[in-house]
């Protein structure tokens, strides 16, 4: 009898009800709340890792730039494989790979 008696006071208490309100809006409804900051958390992880792979293709691509100034026979290897240029000649002859599914 005496544990029914403890229960019910609990629940009619409002400072219970009124906390436990409080962290379910603060949990859900709120401009702050956890899930929220959770998927803040989430995107800037994602952003990181983007800026991170960006920042070593900005490597690649530089020491690709300066090759391509300092080596005139790596200029032409990629004038002729990428940009399939030729000389006055020579004959270009492009062979592409046909793929079967």
């Amino acid at each position: 009898m005496k544990k029914n008696n403890i229960t019910l006071k609990i629940l009619k208490n409002k400072y219970i009800w009124s906390s436990l309100l409080f962290i379910i809006w603060m949990l859900f409804f709120d401009t702050n709340s956890l899930i929220l900051h959770w998927k803040f958390h989430q995107n800037k992880h994602q952003l990181i890792t983007d800026r991170d792979y960006l920042k070593k293709k900005i490597l690649i691509e530089k020491n690709h730039l300066k090759q391509l100034i300092t080596n005139p026979k790596f200029l032409e290897k990629v004038a002729r494989e990428k940009l399939f240029m030729k000389k006055n000649d020579e004959d270009l002859f492009i062979v592409k790979k046909k793929i079967n599914y």
